[in-house]
């Protein structure tokens, strides 16, 4: 491997890893978020079939 294609492959690496770290939270938001409500969901069908 020569000297171009290791510094095009760090400049890859690290523009991914910004990236992740730009979207990092907003994604765990989104995700946990989507969790929550799907288990409140639930919660309240099952509460709503038992009565």
């Amino acid at each position: 491997m020569n000297a171009s294609a290791q510094h095009s492959d760090l400049a890859l690496l690290s523009s991914q890893a910004t990236l992740l770290s730009a979207t990092g939270p907003s994604f765990a938001a989104a995700l946990c978020g989507f969790l929550s409500t799907t288990v409140a969901t639930t919660m309240v069908m099952f509460l709503l079939s038992s009565l």
